[in-house]
């Protein structure tokens, strides 16, 4: 009876160890600190800026992406309102020069090119996922790939990175698998050695939301 007492116990204590209210300090990378959403559902109107770049809304996963390229690329890219839409990005924009565009390439899942450091991981939209989602690979090994990242269960990371993911290489074609939602892909800003793998004409990409106050542009 005593030790069913003390489990419950540290069962309640870990539970509110990882429900992080809205802007706890949760993990970083590469110097770029992550912050607690609170809920995955909430959205905040406060708006964060790097200097006079905005990144976004806190504490969403589109936020840290944008802050993280900021402030380790000096790039950024558009404004989205959903995370799924950044798939159909062309380009990302530099922060120190206005006239400079670099190459956002398009390497969908299941390609003959593996995932890099630094790769934009980006989720379709679903029905748990209505806006998808975005991370920053932050690195890669043979077998599963770290990850960086805002609003996905705004827990306490266990190192540099908020989680792990499989990588699997079958048949001379790389996998992410995520078990709770589809990968659409990761994009590169570093031209791939293998051009075959890049989706060019976004044979990939998702058509037009036609619905009735659609918030995103893209299914």
């Amino acid at each position: 009876m005593l030790f069913l007492f003390f489990n419950l116990l540290s069962t309640h204590i870990l539970s509110e160890e990882l429900n992080t209210p809205f802007g706890t300090l949760i993990g970083s990378n590469n110097g770029v600190p992550a912050y607690s959403n609170g809920d995955c559902d909430f959205i905040s109107d406060e708006h964060y800026y790097i200097g006079d770049v905005l990144s976004g809304l806190k504490w969403q996963c589109v936020e840290y992406a944008r802050r993280w390229i900021v402030l380790t690329q000096d790039l950024t890219f558009h404004k989205v309102q959903c995370a799924s839409d950044i798939w159909h990005f062309n380009t990302l924009l530099s922060v120190s020069d206005d006239n400079k565009n670099v190459p956002l390439y398009r390497i969908p899942n299941d390609s003959p090119c593996p995932p890099s450091p630094g790769d934009l991981l980006i989720y379709k939209r679903g029905n748990d996922a209505p806006y998808g989602h975005i991370a920053i690979i932050s690195q890669v090994y043979s077998d599963l790939i770290e990850i960086s990242e805002q609003n996905w269960d705004n827990c306490y990371w266990p190192g540099n990175y908020s989680r792990t993911m499989p990588l699997t290489k079958m048949h001379d074609h790389y996998f992410l698998i995520d078990d709770e939602y589809p990968i659409i892909g990761w994009m590169s800003y570093k031209t791939p050695e293998n051009l075959k793998c890049i989706d060019t004409y976004c044979l990939t990409c998702s058509s037009r939301d036609t619905s009735r106050n659609a918030i995103c542009i893209y299914q």
